[in-house]
């Protein structure tokens, strides 16, 4: 199931029901103290209320009641549920879906003890007809009255179903007369449908920035934890097997023991049945850590070195999880993830979060105050969250937005020379390499006069297409009252390309000189020569393919250094050849004359 909104009331520092939309890839950002990590902690009750758990004190200051109220609205739910033997049902037949058709749960906590009992609710257009609103709380004796009482005739029901017999009775009426419902999920079959759903619901690992330093710190183990639950749900046939053949030899062995006891005492045999208490639970059983070198606990290592590892396992996990697409949801939740980093591993990680958030398993929640690390997050994913007294608002990242949240938190762009007489954006640290190379081989070999440090033109890199930082940096770049231009990768081939494009042509509709690489990325130009690679190796890449890491994984070296590795060693004959593309049958050259275009704005 994917998290589509939470919802939250009289929850801290929220106390009128406050709606959030939830994306693949979420960053809430304020000062400090705006409410981020109640959001974050908020889900972490919902889904575990473990790491964190309800308390009294948790209600409002203001709140108009005592409760404390946290819901969440779901998609991509499972079509079939299985809450009777093994006859399928649905939330549609049941009418457990919201008027938007989709899965709302809401857990109530009432502030009148230390530790809170949830209570659970399924927020739902239900039938409220009398004698058709509480089917799902009444046991199969009970229906079955309840269907004769209407005068349901027996064939038209399969009378060892619950969901049959709910089914018939409401197409006895005209009219269910459907309204939003406060569905309690605590007897009979709506706890039924509820226990089941609780196997769908995502995994939510919540990594707090401030933790107590113990040698089983949670910054270490939980994703190891994570680890053993995505193994469990992986092997979920091979457990139901184990199961059942403990059970059936379990039980087997108490009917043996009860028929002894029938011999010495009838009556108290006939009184006991041979019952599982609960179900087994096998990620307790399993216990998985990482050793620091000569057994020095992880603790003692350094907040920084404990959130290395986190970054590397999600780095692990972005790989995993893009080539293949198995076991539940998974939501990863970050506070402040620029702590104790080095900016260069911030990058990373906001990297790895990203393509985390792609894989189709993931959704990733991330906390920041921190104007850079916002720079590197896509604007659709911010969420900009401001305190206003004994309450919060929440509002999405858009162009109304930017200068609130460069208000709040002075977003700046990077420094800009006081001498540049132009600026060239680009996309990243790398392809300010990549550009500077390529205009000085191309000024060697004549096919250019200049470069952009003689013209002065400064190269910027500020991120992808669509981010803050991006908007935020060209409204900037007008009060230097110099020109600017753009050069951004095409993501040809990617579920990106498309959006670039219509970004690109936004900015040259504006006048402004922007380019996209006909190929996916500066990695899809290097030539194969400068690789050395054996003799008889067939390795090669297309135009469109994911060349960055093709070429990593061949010379094991790490992606982000492959331009700085290999296209630093591009002779100026190499790159004519690979800038070289057909126009109708005349030869042009890319980067030729695209750099020509930008250093024009200098005269």
């Amino acid at each position: 199931m994917i998290l589509e909104t939470v919802k939250i009331k009289n929850f801290r520092g929220y106390q009128t029901e406050t709606i959030i939309p939830i994306s693949r890839l979420t960053a809430f950002i304020g000062k400090n103290d705006a409410g981020k990590s109640t959001v974050l902690e908020a889900l972490e009750i919902f889904f575990n209320n473990s790491l964190v758990n309800c308390e009294r004190d948790d209600l409002n200051i203001s709140a108009d009641s005592n409760k404390i109220e946290i819901s969440c609205i779901f998609s991509d739910f499972p079509d079939d549920l299985i809450i009777d033997a093994a006859n399928p049902t649905s939330l549609e037949i049941e009418y457990l879906l919201n008027e938007e058709n989709k899965l709302e749960i809401k857990k109530v906590f009432a502030a009148t003890a230390a530790k809170p009992k949830e209570k659970v609710y399924i927020i739902c257009n239900h039938p409220s007809v009398v004698n058709g609103n509480d089917l799902l709380t009444l046991k199969k004796g009970e229906l079955k009255q309840r269907a004769n009482e209407l005068g349901i005739p027996t064939e038209n029901y399969n009378g060892n179903v619950n969901s049959s017999i709910r089914q018939a009775i409401r197409e006895s009426f005209v009219n269910l007369e459907l309204k939003e419902t406060e569905l309690l999920v605590d007897k009979e079959d709506t706890k039924k449908v509820y226990d089941t759903l609780k196997a769908y619901l995502p995994l939510y690992a919540l990594f707090q920035s401030d933790r107590q330093s113990k040698d089983d710190d949670k910054e270490v183990t939980d994703p190891m934890k994570i680890a053993i639950q995505q193994a469990l749900s992986e092997l979920k046939t091979e457990l139901e097997h184990i199961k059942d053949q403990v059970r059936t030899k379990a039980i087997d062995t108490a009917k043996r023991t009860l028929a002894k006891l029938k011999e010495m005492s009838p009556d108290l045999a006939n009184e006991l049945i041979p019952d599982f208490k609960t179900e087994p639970k096998f990620d307790s059983q399993f216990k998985l850590t990482i050793k620091s070198e000569e057994d020095i606990p992880i603790n003692k290592r350094g907040s920084g070195i404990r959130r290395l590892i986190l970054l590397n396992f999600f780095r692990a996990e972005a790989e995993r999880l893009r080539v293949q697409n198995k076991g539940n949801q998974i939501i990863f939740a970050f506070e402040e993830p620029e702590t104790s980093q080095h900016p260069d591993h911030q990058e990373m990680l906001i990297q790895a979060f990203m393509e985390l958030s792609n894989t189709g398993n993931s959704q990733i929640i991330l906390t920041t105050h921190t104007p850079a690390l916002g720079g590197l997050l896509p604007l659709e994913s911010l969420r900009f969250i401001q305190k206003n007294g004994n309450d919060r608002s929440v509002e999405l990242g858009s162009e109304d937005v930017f200068e609130k949240i460069a208000d709040a938190l002075g977003v700046l762009a990077d420094p800009i020379s006081k001498n540049a007489k132009a600026i060239l954006l680009l996309e990243g640290k790398s392809d300010v390499t990549f550009v500077s190379h390529t205009a000085t081989q191309l000024k060697s070999g004549g096919y250019i006069s200049h470069t952009f440090e003689d013209k002065r033109i400064a190269l910027v890199p500020i991120g992808g297409c669509g981010n803050l930082k991006h908007w935020i940096t060209l409204r900037l770049i007008e009060q230097f009252d110099i020109p600017y231009c753009v050069m951004f990768d095409s993501d040809k081939g990617t579920n990106e390309e498309q959006d670039n494009l219509d970004k690109i042509q936004e900015l040259c509709n504006n006048g402004i000189k922007a380019y996209l690489t006909i190929k996916r990325e500066p990695e899809n130009y290097i030539h194969l020569d400068v690789l050395n690679l054996p003799t008889g190796s067939t390795f090669s890449f297309t135009d469109t393919c994911d060349a960055k890491v093709l070429i990593a994984t061949e010379k094991t070296s790490r992606k982000q250094n492959v331009l700085e590795n290999y296209w630093t060693l591009m002779t100026t004959e190499q790159i004519r050849e690979v800038e070289k593309y057909d126009d109708n049958g005349t030869d042009r050259f890319e980067f030729t004359e695209m750099f020509s275009d930008f250093l024009s704005l200098v005269p």
